[in-house]
């Protein structure tokens, strides 16, 4: 049992880490505000299908959806699947209780910008 959880834990920290080199391959195309981990790989329930969800708050995105997901895709290697806020678009966002913000800001593994995330849960 203990072989199996350490093993687990080896897992979920390499797929932390390829993540985190998603988001250091962004902030060198792009003004990386923040980024984190949500989602099962966050909580640690996820399962060999599971991807790695990554949000990514950057200046500087484009603002159509379509060029927005081909921007954040471009970088991302298999299993990784990253959604983009402008920093004000992510602050609107949980003024209005959006639950996928709510969970980045509040549960999400953060991987780069904490001082924006504690900014933005405390309001300030």
């Amino acid at each position: 049992m203990a072989e199996a959880l350490a093993e687990r834990r080896r897992e979920r920290e390499r797929l932390l880490a390829q993540a985190r080199g998603y988001a250091d391959r962004m902030a060198e195309r792009i003004p990386v505000v923040a980024a984190a981990v949500v989602g099962s790989v966050a909580r640690g329930d996820f399962n060999v299908w599971s991807d790695v969800d990554v949000v990514v708050v950057a200046t500087h995105l484009p603002f159509r959806a379509p060029d927005r997901a081909s921007l954040l895709l471009a970088d991302a290697p298999a299993g990784v699947q990253a959604v983009g806020f402008l920093p004000e678009e992510f602050e609107a966002a949980w003024r209005k209780g959006n639950p996928l913000v709510r969970e980045t800001a509040t549960d999400g593994v953060i991987l780069t910008g904490e001082d924006f995330f504690r900014r933005v849960v405390s309001g300030a």
